[in-house]
């Protein structure tokens, strides 16, 4: 989805601040010139966060992940110009999540961690997300418990994929999702991926104000947008 007038396209452009190179070709840069080296770390205090185990990820498994993810996407029907609304904590899933719905050309829409229902809703709402990434817990807020609790309430929302230690009811446990994926649907990610054909002018993300004077705002960046910041 490009939203940027064409003319604004064209004269960032000519300036030299603005180019092709999507957030994809930049991974892919990094992942084939360093697979070995560490790209993601887990903070320390991960259990207190979520549960889990801090992790340490080389380029090569930061990779393996993104694709898995990316397959799990598209064979539950999350295709190019689709929102997913991202709850996650600071840990390395948040740059997994980021990076499999960039390389999909789905739009990536995190919600801070200290949003509840109301602004979840809102948030789902006006972007009519099709689906919901976020953990079990984040300290002891049930955060996957209370996002399934929206599908109740929110027409579009029709996925919320929880990692973390136990999966709410009506919600999807990614982490065998994840770890079961097969080789047809690693080529229908594939696929996918090809067929989006995304662009550096293509929406990456749509992130929210803090809303303190009225209701959040949705603001939708490019891959221009975040690279050249």
């Amino acid at each position: 989805m490009i939203v940027i007038p064409q003319s604004r396209i064209s004269e960032m452009k000519a300036k030299g601040w603005w180019g092709d190179t999507t957030l994809e070709d930049l991974f892919q840069k990094h992942l084939k010139a360093h697979p070995d080296a560490e790209a993601l770390i887990d903070p320390p205090n991960m259990p207190e966060i979520t549960g889990g185990e801090a992790e340490r990820l080389t380029w090569r498994q930061t990779g393996h992940a993104v694709s898995r993810l990316a397959a799990v996407l598209v064979a539950h029907g999350i295709r190019k110009d689709d929102v997913v609304v991202i709850q996650l904590p600071n840990i390395a899933e948040l740059t997994i999540a980021y990076l499999a719905c960039q390389r999909l050309g789905v739009i990536s829409s995190p919600a801070p961690v200290q949003y509840r229902e109301h602004e979840l809703a809102y948030i789902i709402d006006k972007t009519d997300a099709v689906a919901a990434i976020t953990v079990d817990r984040i300290g002891k807020q049930k955060h996957g418990e209370m996002i399934a609790g929206l599908k109740g309430r929110c027409p579009s929302l029709k996925h919320v994929f929880v990692l973390g230690e136990t999966c709410p009811e009506g919600a999807l446990d990614l982490e065998p999702l994840m770890d079961g994926v097969t080789r047809d649907q690693h080529k229908a990610a594939q696929k996918a991926q090809k067929k989006a054909a995304i662009t550096a002018d293509d929406i990456v993300t749509i992130c929210w104000t803090s809303g303190t004077e009225a209701q959040p705002k949705g603001v939708p960046r490019s891959h221009n947008e975040w690279i050249i910041m």
